[in-house]
Formats: structure tokens, sequence, C-alpha cells
């Protein structure tokens, strides 16, 4: 009976801090898409594009600027070993902001040459740099929440940041109808958000003299994390951003826009569950393998979970994609329909594959994922330079893209099987 009471105790556990995250993430992901149409019929594909380019840089760069030792929060067993951390991603991410800042500068008309940017709006990208700090922290603080088990506060932090964000978008439109309204969007949103989590852990944010000498000593302790994970997120991030840039340099910063719309579509759906399901898998599996040594029938049911529950929407939108981006976006929108039908086959295994893929880090296998993440991010690369040797349209290129994306996850849900099951 004890054990069947524990069993029942771990799945409402488990159950109700997925629930908790993912309320929160519904209802930011609810507003995002319900605005969505309003900003589609204000702002062009061309602004569009160029805010996903922003976007991509950020979080391409945004993949080294904590030397990734956010990832060893959940490893911790004291709030002064995370208040190293958090010295730790701060000091990384002033000084890769100063880095970004010299290459915005001094390569400013490279920039302009290779993806025919308004120079007005490329004034814009030295926000970028202060953004880089802003985001760096937010991802450190939200793995904080994610460590003390304050999953509804996580939750509020996203629909914070998605209301500021949409809020000001859309106030944009009465002052700057461009691509730098929703740039002004994105900068504020994040501002505001972080704030809210340093008001809720500004404990971690203050820093004695002996904590600096200490940090050292974590950083040498999991070297890991920077040696092996900011090679393979990085590659990882650019994989997955990179056809932004080689999308505007090929075809043109307006067949962008429609990808950018694509994407933030369809990130929706596999933001409000994957993501969320991720918080409290990689939580609840850390435990368990540090406890038990395996994490297993956890894997399991969250894997059968995942595929389920996915199936029938991904479905509907690779029969009904470009029909329904007409409707609810405008006729204008219709392209970025069939983009949708295309990538969806790809997304439905990212779904299921992505949060358990966390199984690398509990187990400490980086090596293999930087081997996984490398030969993703190569293939990528010679995919979207396919028009550089061949004539080939954007759908076709993007149907190469899609399959190869899908024997990645494919590859990478089976290794991380391997991993919950501790075979040495």
């Amino acid at each position: 009976m004890k054990i069947l009471e524990k069993i029942k105790s771990f799945k409402s556990e488990f159950v109700r801090n997925v629930i908790l995250v993912m309320t929160g993430t519904a209802i930011s992901q609810v507003i995002a898409i319900s605005v969505t149409p309003i900003l589609t019929r204000n702002y062009t594909p061309e602004d569009f594009g160029f805010l996903l380019i922003y976007l991509s840089t950020l979080t391409i760069v945004g993949t080294f600027s904590t030397g990734k030792f956010e990832k060893a929060i959940l490893l911790m067993k004291s709030e002064r070993d995370i208040k190293k951390v958090v010295f730790l991603s701060l000091f990384i991410s002033f000084f890769i902001s100063f880095v970004l800042s010299l290459i915005l500068f001094f390569g400013k008309s490279l920039i302009l040459e290779n993806f025919s940017f308004n120079e007005s709006l490329y004034d814009w990208w030295y926000t970028l740099p202060f953004l880089l700090i802003i985001y760096s922290e937010y991802s450190v603080f939200n793995t904080i929440l994610n460590y003390q088990k304050r999953f509804k506060k996580l939750s509020m932090v996203k629909v914070v940041k998605t209301i500021s964000s949409v809020i000001i978008s859309i106030s944009c439109i009465f002052f700057i109808k461009d691509a730098r309204g929703l740039i002004l969007g994105e900068f504020l949103g994040y501002l505001i958000a972080f704030s809210y989590l340093l008001y809720l852990n500004s404990n971690f944010f203050r820093f004695d003299k002996k904590i600096i000498g200490e940090s050292k000593i974590i950083a040498k302790r999991y070297k890991n994390f920077p040696i092996y994970s900011i090679p393979s997120d990085f590659m990882n991030m650019a994989s997955f951003q990179m056809p932004a840039f080689f999308l505007t340099t090929y075809f043109g910063v307006g067949v962008t826009g429609f990808y950018s719309l694509m994407k933030r579509v369809l990130d929706a759906p596999v933001g409000l569950f994957s993501s969320s399901i991720l918080e409290v898998f990689r939580q609840k599996a850390s435990e368990q393998y540090l406890e038990k040594g395996n994490c297993k029938n956890l894997f399991v049911k969250t894997a059968k979970s995942l595929a389920i529950l996915s199936i029938i929407p991904f479905i509907i939108l690779f029969l009904f994609a470009p029909k329904l981006f007409a409707f609810v976006f405008g006729e204008n929108w219709l392209i970025a329909g069939q983009y949708a039908r295309i990538l969806c086959i790809y997304y439905y295994f990212k779904f299921i594959s992505s949060p358990l893929s966390y199984m690398f880090y509990i187990a400490e296998k980086q090596s293999i994922n930087f081997l996984l993440q490398f030969y993703l991010f190569l293939t990528t690369i010679l995919v979207f330079n396919l028009p550089r040797y061949i004539e080939i349209t954007e759908f076709n290129l993007l149907w190469i893209y899609a399959v190869n994306l899908v024997f990645f996850y494919v590859v990478m849900f089976l290794f991380s099987f391997h991993f919950s099951k501790n075979h040495k």
C-alpha cells in the first residue's frame, strides 16, 4: 500500500507541476497568437523578417553568453553555490555583450551589404548588446525558480513577458509602424519580465568579496558545461536560426517574413506543452537520477504522453495549414501556411524528443550531444547553401531541411532513452 501511495503521490506532483507551468505558457501563447492577426495586418512580412533576424542573432549569441553554467544550478546543494553561478553568468554576459558591440559597430557595412537592411533599422541593432545581458540573466533566474520548484511563479514570468511585449508592439502601431515597434516590444518585454524575476530572487544578485574567488572553483568543477554545452547549444541554436539569414540572402527579407510567421505560430503549441513538460521533467528526472540511478519509467511515461497528445493537432495542421493561415492572418500570409505544412512534420518529432533530450545533461553526456549537434549544424549549412549551386525553390529547400531534422530528432530520442536507463 505504501508503494502505491508513493506512486500516486509522484504522479500527482508531476502532473500538478506540469499543469502549473503549462498554464502560464498556455496563457502567454494564447495571448501572443490572438494578437498576431492584428500585427500581421499592420506590420509587413519585411518587418517580421527583420525581427526574426534580430531575435535569431540574440538567441545564437545567447547560447554562450552565460557560459552555460546555469544548467548546473539543478545540481547545486546550496544557495551560495547558485550565487556563484549567477556571478559567473553575469561576468560572461558583460564580456560577450562588449564583443558583440564591437562586431556591430565595425561590421556594419558588411552586414548591410549582405542583408540589404535599411540603415535606420540597422541602428536598432545596437540595442542587442544591452538586451543580451537581460536575456542571459533572464535564463539564469528562470532556472533558479525551477530549482526552487516555484512553478507557479515560473508561469507568471512567461505571462508577464508576453503581455508586456504584446501591449508595446500594438501601441507602436500608432507611433512607429515598422520593425522598430516589434523590436521595442521584445526588448521591453524581456526587461519587464527580468525585473519581476529579480524582485522574486533579489538575494541571488547580492555578492560578497568571497563569491568572486569561490566562483572560480564552481567554474572548474562544472567546466564540462561550457566545454561541451556551448559548442553543442550554439550549433543547435544556429541550426534553427540560420535559415532566417540564408533565406534573406537567397530569397529576400519578404520570404523570411513568411518563415517568421510560420515559426511564430508553430513554436507556440510546441512551446506550450513541450517546454512546460521540460521544466518539470528536468527537475524530476534529475532528482530520480541522483536518488535511484535512473529515470527510465518517467522517461517512457512522458514520451508516450507527448506522442499521443500531439498526433491529431499536427495531422490537422498538415492538411489545412495554408487555408488556416490565410483565414486567420490574411490572404497575404497564405505562403506562411504552405511553409507550416512542410515543417509541421519535423515539429511533431521535435515536440516529443526535445524535452526528453535533457537526459544528455543529467547523464553528463555532453560529448555525444556535441557530435549530434555538429551533424545538424553542418548539414543545415549544406542544405541552405544549395541555392548557391543549383536552382531550387524555397519550398523544396524547406522539405529537405524538414526531413533532415526528423532524422536528427529520432536519433536524439534513442540516445536519451538509453541514458535514462543509466547503462554505463
